[in-house]
């Protein structure tokens, strides 16, 4: 198709600028679709579970959502009754203890004791949507020295990761368990801790849509590998210390308004883009790390009650980071690749940047005005 001339002025192909159009109404169609499902994406949506060793007992105490369960509830509203507990219990624990499996010293244990509890009501009718297990298990030995392998099952890691917590005399331990990674062996040494938490920390940049949103209205706004080594180094910097921080118990949080300044930042960053400002590379990289506390923030809170005293501390921490930096560093070259390709039709690149940074303010004012509700 050849192009129109009006004095010195190229009026692109009216096919292009329809193609563009369509394009940018299915990107805010679906930017409202992906940022309702996910309207408080950002702070750590795990499950908890914490094995305590006594002489040759071990005492497991997990919880499960009730989505885990299948053909359990059994009118499909995410929530069980008291009386579909009651009347369900023998196949509820037959289906739990599918969901996890225990080995110490290469050994499974026999089973002395298993209870269902609730602890979580949302309703006048009593329901909830998880259940508490409780389970004893003796192994008729002591397990003062022995490692503890635990593997958790596929459905039980589908919507969201698990923290456990295994504590023997004053020795306590985090595992960090996801789809990914459904495996880790405590008390053996603080690589495997390091792995577990690179692969949080990799898993952490890349599903936490905040962070993805956040990280996007940053590449977008200028294309510059030197500009973009200098803000993502900083972002990682902050977010470490905000969990290293809360790691060694220096600092204490609360969770109130996380998520609403998480929001507000994507908001601000990618006003700026559209606004064409953009701020000397100092400035902006000492802006992107006062951004990255507060997110920071967001997995810290999730991770404050636990951090304490555990073995390897170090290790999460590097680990954690790492895996975060390495995750922005994957997102950068795929942007990066995007970016270099149609670098030499302005016309593409220029509507590829715009439609990334009006995503990431579409999406952060959704989540901002949904939060503060």
């Amino acid at each position: 198709m050849e192009r129109l001339h009006l004095g010195a002025t190229t009026i692109l192909p009216i096919k292009s600028k329809l193609i563009a159009v369509l394009l940018q109404r299915i990107v805010v169609a679906l930017v409202f679709s992906f940022a309702a499902q996910i309207s408080f994406a950002h702070l750590l949506s795990a499950g908890h579970a914490k094995l305590h060793l006594i002489e040759d007992k071990a005492n497991l105490l997990i919880a499960v959502p009730v989505s885990v369960f299948k053909n359990i509830d059994r009118n499909q509203d995410g929530l069980l009754q008291p009386e579909e507990i009651r009347t369900q219990r023998t196949e509820i624990i037959a289906q739990l203890s599918q969901l996890i499996d225990i080995k110490i010293g290469g050994f499974q244990g026999q089973i002395l004791d298993d209870q269902i509890m609730v602890s979580m009501h949302v309703d006048s009718q009593n329901s909830t949507p998880q259940i508490e297990w409780l389970q004893q298990l003796q192994f008729g030995k002591s397990l003062a020295t022995d490692m503890v392998e635990i593997k958790l099952s596929s459905s039980l890691l589908e919507k969201s990761e698990y923290i456990i917590q295994v504590t023997r005399s004053d020795e306590k331990e985090l595992g960090y368990f996801k789809a990914s990674a459904n495996s880790h062996i405590f008390f053996k040494n603080g690589w495997r801790t390091f792995q577990a938490f690179f692969n949080g920390g990799w898993w952490h940049i890349l599903l936490g849509y905040d962070h993805l949103v956040f990280i996007l209205a940053l590449l977008a706004a200028k294309f510059s590998i030197r500009r973009w080594a200098w803000v993502l180094t900083s972002f990682t910097l902050a977010h470490g210390l905000t969990y290293a921080l809360v790691t060694f118990g220096i600092l204490h949080i609360k969770t109130e308004f996380i998520e609403i300044l998480i929001a507000l930042s994507i908001v601000l960053t990618a006003t700026l883009s559209l606004f064409k400002i953009q701020p000397r590379l100092k400035i902006e990289t000492a802006g992107v790390f006062g951004i990255g506390l507060f997110h920071g923030l967001g997995f810290a809170s999730a991770m404050s009650t636990q951090l304490n005293d555990t073995r390897f501390p170090v290790s999460s921490v590097i680990g954690f980071n790492l895996g975060v930096e390495a995750g922005q560093i994957a997102i950068a070259i795929v942007v990066g690749a995007l970016f270099w390709a149609i670098k030499t039709k302005a016309f593409w690149l220029e509507k590829m940047q715009r439609t990334l940074i009006w995503t990431s303010f579409l999406t952060g004012a959704f989540w901002f005005f949904e939060r503060i509700h």
